[in-house]
């Protein structure tokens, strides 16, 4: 078996063929962007998280954390809470919309207003609250969806708890488990623990998805092979690079894989800027006091950063992105920049330095 390899996974009812999925990441993974990801060869996506609380109370900003951009599947939605009969309500209004192909429960949000009011990572505090709530919304969303949980090693250095975590959430009935490496109190820095990673797997009986430490595109063969995990879950590493997932379908098909070229990157970033805005087209005017365009043009800000690193006049253009811009200006500066070409290229037009 090639280097280069995964076996799909079965989650509950769902069998994803491609076991590298995109993590949910406040303020990028919306539809627009989980769109382009699948289309580049993602294995699976999963919505920002969604405030349970929001949902059963209706609140209309709440569900727009829910729209999708045309037919993504298969896609996860993420719900986060502490309380469990929330959270069982948000999961059966989920499973009514039959949109989703599984739901995750955040049990590993590391920010602090999240984490500090017991959800997201606060949950890793009281496992038996944990347990009690994957139970609960096993039992609203019943068969019509798998019930993931995402979560990590522990709350801190001293508090590594996630073999007594883990089990208590299989027990309840997870379908499977996204694993971050990480403690929630060192939120992204330092070294993921791969190693423990490995021993959560070896104890669990359900797929077990790892997740943290992924760099770059053959990280995630190399996790998958050191760890036995069932796929990888990529975050960080994926944005501004969608062709992540082009780059590990060509390492698993014996091919070379190719960077993405200056025009594949400018036209992913002129799409983008489409799908923001056909996706805050659909919101009310009291969501949208500047309109669509503007918000979008907003919502893309931190994506350009990502997009753009690394170009000689990225520089220019951070330093507009306060201001509020229409698309067609917006694009116009991005094309500048394109213009000037990467720090390790000679810029458009411009002869290429000696080696």
């Amino acid at each position: 078996m090639s280097v280069y390899s995964l076996q799909p996974v079965q989650i509950g009812s769902l069998r994803v063929e491609w076991p590298v999925f995109l993590a949910p990441m406040a303020g990028y993974t919306d539809g627009a962007f989980r769109s382009l990801c699948l289309e580049q060869g993602c294995g699976a996506v999963v919505t920002e998280m969604v405030s349970a609380q929001g949902l059963m109370r209706h609140h209309v900003r709440t569900g727009y954390y829910l729209e999708t951009w045309g037919e993504e599947h298969p896609i996860g939605a993420q719900i986060y809470g502490s309380d469990p009969a929330a959270m069982a309500a948000a999961a059966a209004q989920i499973a009514e919309a039959r949109k989703f192909d599984f739901l995750d429960v955040n049990a590993g949000c590391p920010m602090p207003k999240i984490r500090n009011r017991g959800d997201g990572a606060g949950l890793m505090r009281d496992p038996a609250k944990m347990a009690e709530i994957v139970r609960q919304v096993k039992a609203a969303a019943g068969e019509k969806l798998p019930v993931t949980v995402k979560t990590r090693i522990g709350w801190c250095a001293d508090t590594i708890n996630v073999l007594e975590t883990t089990a208590g959430v299989e027990a309840a009935g997870a379908d499977a488990i996204f694993l971050h490496g990480r403690v929630a109190s060192v939120r992204h820095s330092g070294p993921s623990d791969w190693n423990l990673i490995a021993e959560v797997k070896r104890a669990r009986r359900v797929p077990v998805i790892g997740n943290g430490g992924i760099k770059t595109a053959t990280d995630v063969f190399r996790m998958v092979r050191e760890t036995g995990v069932d796929g990888a879950m990529v975050g960080r590493v994926a944005l501004g690079n969608p062709w992540l997932f082009r780059d590990l379908r060509d390492w698993a098909a014996g091919r070379e894989p190719r960077p993405a070229t200056t025009d594949e990157l400018r036209a992913a970033i002129h799409e983008h800027l489409r799908r923001e805005m056909e996706l805050m087209a659909r919101k009310g005017k009291k969501e949208l006091k500047l309109g669509a365009e503007l918000t979008a043009c907003l919502v893309l800000r931190p994506h350009l950063v990502r997009y753009l690193r690394g170009y000689r006049g990225f520089g220019a253009l951070a330093r507009t992105l306060e201001e509020r811009q229409d698309a067609a200006t917006l694009l116009r500066r991005v094309d500048e920049v394109l213009a000037t070409g990467r720090k390790c290229e000679a810029p458009a037009g411009e002869p290429a330095p000696d080696q």
